[in-house]
Parts: C-alpha cells; sequence; structure tokens
C-alpha cells in the first residue's frame, strides 16, 4: 500500500486521512491501487503506455505519474488537478473499473429514507426541535432544527438540511433551493460522496469540451452560501461549513 502511493509520489493516507480527493478518502484510493490489474487499466486510460503487462510496477507507477503530471498542466480533461484526484476521476469514469469492488464501494448510494434518517439524526444531536419548511412556505428544505421550542426566542438558532441522493436532481434544484435558504441561519445540502463525485462527473459531461473541476460543487456552494454535509456509513462528516445568517426577531 505504502509502496503504491510513494512510487506515485502520493502522501501515505496514514498522514492525513480524514483529507478527500474528489470527496474519496485516501484509504479508498489506497484500495483503487492495491485492486489487481489497477495499475495496468490506469496507465491505458491515461495513454501512459500501450503495453502496460510489459512493465514491471516501478515502470507502471513511473509512466503513469509522469503521464498524470503531464495532463495536469496541459490542456485535457484533467487539466489543473492534482495527481490523486486524476487517479480517481479516471477511474470512476473509465468502465475498465465498472466490476471493481473499489467502484462499487465509492458509486455505494444510501436510499432516499437512509439519507433523510441519517440527516435526521445528525440535526437531532444539534436540536431541540425539528420542524419542516414546508410549514414556513419552503418546501424545498425538508428538515430545519430549532435549539429552542420557543420559536420567538431571541437566542433562537436554526439549522436547514436538505438531503439529496441523486447528482442530477442536485445539479437542478441548486439555484432554487438557495431562492428558499432564508429560513435559518445556516444551511446544508447533505449527500452521499457518491453523489458530489457524479455532480462532478455531471457537470464535466455538461461541458462541450469534456473537463473536470475537483472544485464545482464546493464553489457553487461558497457562493450561495449552503454548506455541505457527507453522508456516510460511519457517519455525518461536515465537509464544507455554511455561510451564517442572522435572522431578525419577530416580535
Amino acid at each position: 500500500m505504502l509502496f503504491h502511493r510513494l512510487g506515485l509520489g502520493f502522501t501515505p493516507s496514514s498522514s492525513n486521512p480524514d483529507r478527500r480527493h474528489c470527496y474519496v478518502r485516501p484509504a479508498a484510493l489506497d484500495q483503487l491501487l492495491e485492486t489487481p490489474g489497477a495499475l495496468e487499466a490506469l496507465a491505458l486510460e491515461l495513454g501512459a503506455t500501450s503495453t502496460p503487462s510489459a512493465l514491471s510496477l516501478v515502470e507502471q507507477l513511473e509512466h503513469i505519474r509522469r503521464r498524470a503530471i503531464h495532463l495536469a498542466v496541459t490542456p485535457s480533461a484533467v487539466s489543473g488537478l492534482s495527481l490523486e484526484e486524476i487517479i480517481v476521476m479516471t477511474a470512476y469514469a473509465s468502465p475498465r473499473f465498472d466490476g471493481t469492488a473499489w467502484k462499487r464501494e465509492v458509486a455505494r448510494q444510501p436510499s432516499d429514507q437512509e439519507l433523510y434518517r441519517v440527516c435526521e439524526r445528525w440535526l437531532r444531536q444539534r436540536s431541540a426541535v425539528i420542524s419542516t419548511g414546508r410549514q414556513v412556505g419552503k418546501p424545498r428544505w425538508p428538515l430545519v432544527g430549532y435549539s429552542s421550542s420557543d420559536r420567538q426566542a431571541r437566542d433562537q438558532f436554526s439549522v436547514g438540511v436538505a438531503p439529496f441522493s441523486n447528482a442530477t436532481v442536485l445539479w437542478s434544484e441548486l439555484d432554487r433551493l438557495a431562492g428558499e435558504a432564508d429560513l435559518a441561519n445556516e444551511h446544508y445540502v447533505a449527500c452521499s460522496p457518491a453523489t458530489a463525485l457524479a455532480f462532478i462527473d455531471l457537470h464535466a459531461r455538461s461541458t462541450p469540451t469534456l473537463r473536470y473541476d475537483s472544485l464545482v460543487l464546493d464553489r457553487k456552494l461558497r457562493t450561495l452560501g449552503i454548506g455541505l454535509l457527507l453522508v456516510e456509513p460511519d457517519g455525518v462528516l461536515l465537509y464544507l461549513p455554511s455561510r451564517y445568517q442572522p435572522l431578525p426577531v419577530k416580535p
């Protein structure tokens, strides 16, 4: 594991286990590089060599590293991405990896009900009362937590959460969602890493020339003042903080 990562010039995952590459954990990147045949497939997809099977493991790593660096600094679909991001997006977009456990795990999507329950549990730990945005005319925010049952309390703090399990729906709803993002002090979109990763892929394929932008979702949410919660099997990660919005106290 360490050899694969260091051979490509990556930082070992043990040094920063919380860092993400296109919303994918370093441990998942380790899993990808350890998958039998993964290096050969990456070499072919990146155009590093046409005969990867004829090369040693060290030679494959070097070819992949050099090719990825070249693609990152020249006009290409992965221009401007880090080495880790290039590896993740290449494997995610390539049908060569469709049958791998890594691809199945990265693309694993909780159901709408699972996603809602996890978000509700996260919000309940921070709120005394949970309501819905529909009650105040903001139906696009299905979960709103309040720090006090007294809605008029001066120290009332509220958080709105909108779960999404589909990247296409998230893509089409973001601006309309932002139009209703005035019902709470903080607002968050919640989705799985799979949805966030698919958002990057969807954006890349919507442009005239295929180009992956690892920060497209982050940048959009920051512009709207909305935070991002990543929902995973072991809990919820506050990936992108929300902008605090003071609300006037109603008489």
